[in-house]
């Protein structure tokens, strides 16, 4: 108890600020809406719970499949079974609830993640450095939105976050303690994204390298990858019912599932829709750019450089050193991972042509590795300029991505910034996960004395899901209508299938009355039209 009320004490600015993203988090969380993965993951957790009650003799749940004959069995359910066990558990009748519960959580998962990146950096970095990393983190406008409703790719970054401080944590203890904490945070990754696995990889990769310079380090070296290995074999059965009936079987059909998933939808980006699974090489880099407040852009840019730079050069000198390795010292080998995981990730995305849609959001998880990256860039920076011309831009970049999140809440996931936001319509996608539709439904239900409102959809996004965060006693007076000319009301969230989004939009404006529009940086993100 002493020691936590030491490191509060010491940590007291950062707590602070961790309180007030807390209290921020659980005003707002009921803001968002409801994004497209959400119903179907929601689904999932059901099915695998239904496996573990088999198990148990227990009474199933009626309405869904069997875990073996499930289209989408192969994926982790971490985040979805215990709720789905809660959501049973509590008996939670309505729908809306049930919704705004997931969203309460992954904030608090993402909440815990973020505490332990500062964490990470403060094994590095003092304490005002750190927190300006954690503000990197959580005041990047998408990451902030996301963090509600993204119970993917957000809560894949917070656990292989966890996992990567446990890495470093024992790496420079040699604690046992962490080796176990390091394989269950792993495999949490693992459940969440297969790629987990990587995390995995780097922490064999790197005591390999540590062992080749004596035999005695390499035998405990040995040891321990073992026992990492083993641990994580382990903690992914217990915690992924699909491996249950036949877990080597079943594991290699997930990762080759995953290698060549085939999602035959189409991409909108730079004014032309590609196949997902033909998407260019620069996506994920050029969605990264424009989608990230520009000064963590730059900085990432000169840290990458400098600590490539260390690599290449320790590799090359690499059998002149006293003690041989790709890193000269703890801060040095701190930045090379960082950086690693990053080439590693990108590699493998443009050489096997991965699968990607919706923004970078699946390479989300190199976020961080990104931002510490940027805080070596402003280290680097200070050697070559006094720190009091770096400060200043550091303070507006979290002032204005503060201000961005405020007066654009809540729809920050559209954020682009502001070298490109006069060119976004007509090159990239808006709203493409649809969660900004709730609030157009509710704009009719709050502004219109109506028993039903008959909504056509002009746009390829399911609004019906977002009838699930609408009060119970209204969201049955929106009816959807399956031909226009049957509508009083049309609706879009202006995202198109293969169709130009700007022809498509000016049907509707030379055709219909706009009677109220949602919008973020001079775009149009959902719009409501009467006939």
């Amino acid at each position: 108890m002493n020691k936590v009320f030491s490191t509060v004490l010491n940590e007291k600015y950062f707590f602070l600020i961790l309180s007030l993203y807390l209290v921020t988090g659980l005003i707002i969380f009921s803001d968002y809406g409801i994004s497209w993965d959400e119903v179907n993951e929601r689904y999932s957790g059901f099915v695998s719970l239904n496996e573990i009650y088999k198990k148990l003799n227990l009474n199933i749940l009626q309405g869904y499949p069997d875990l073996s004959s499930y289209i989408y069995r192969e994926y982790g359910v971490l985040f979805n079974l215990p709720l789905a066990y809660i959501e049973d558990l509590a008996k939670i009748n309505d729908i809306k609830n049930v919704f705004l519960l997931r969203h309460l959580i992954n904030f608090l998962i993402f909440f815990l993640g973020s505490a332990y990146f500062y964490f990470t950096l403060r094994i590095y970095y003092s304490q005002t450095v750190s927190i300006v990393g954690f503000l990197f983190l959580i005041l990047s406008p998408r990451i902030f939105a996301e963090a509600f409703y993204n119970n993917k790719d957000i809560i894949f970054l917070s656990f292989y976050t966890i996992s990567f401080y446990y890495f470093l944590k024992y790496f420079i203890t040699r604690k046992n303690c962490f080796i176990y904490l390091f394989s269950l945070f792993a495999a949490m990754s693992i459940n969440v994204r297969i790629l987990g696995v990587l995390i995995v990889l780097i922490f064999i990769f790197v005591l390999f390298l540590d062992g080749l310079n004596s035999k005695k380090i390499f035998k405990k070296n040995f040891i321990d990858i073992l026992k990492c290995f083993l641990l994580v074999v382990l903690f992914s059965y217990l915690l992924w019912p699909f491996l249950w009936s036949n877990p080597l079987e079943n594991l290699v059909y997930t990762f080759k599932s995953m290698s060549s998933y085939n999602w035959r939808g189409l991409v909108f980006f730079l004014g032309e829709y590609h196949q997902a699974k033909n998407i260019p090489w620069n996506y994920t880099l050029i969605l990264f750019m424009a989608t990230t407040p520009l000064v963590i852009v730059i900085f990432f840019f000169i840290g990458a450089f400098f600590s490539f730079k260390d690599l290449i050069l320790n590799y090359l000198y690499i059998d002149n050193k006293v003690y041989s390795n790709l890193w000269t010292n703890n801060f040095q080998f701190f930045n090379i991972i960082a950086l690693l995981n990053i080439i590693i990730i990108l590699s493998y995305v443009i050489i096997f042509d991965s699968t990607l849609y919706g923004s970078w959001r699946h390479t989300y998880f190199l976020y961080p590795s990104i931002i510490i990256l940027s805080l070596f860039g402003i280290d680097i920076l200070r050697k070559y300029i006094k720190f009091k011309f770096i400060i200043p831009f550091i303070f507006f970049s979290i002032l204005s991505s503060l201000y961005w999140i405020f007066i654009n809440h809540p729809y920050q996931y559209v954020y682009y910034n502001f070298l490109i936001k006069n060119k976004v319509k007509s090159n990239f996608e808006l709203d493409y996960w649809g969660v900004s539709n709730k609030d157009s439904l509710e704009y009719l239900l709050d502004n219109y004395k109506k028993d039903k409102f008959l909504v056509y959809v002009y746009s390829n996004s399911p609004y019906y899901y977002s009838k699930k965060l609408i009060d119970k006693n209204k969201r049955d007076k929106i009816i959807f209508v399956k031909k226009i000319e049957d509508a009083e009301f049309i609706i879009t969230n202006h995202y198109y299938l293969n169709q130009n989004p700007i022809k498509k939009d000016e049907y509707l404006y030379n055709n219909f009355e706009l009677i109220n529009q949602i919008i973020v940086n001079n775009n149009s993100i959902n719009s409501i039209f009467r006939k």
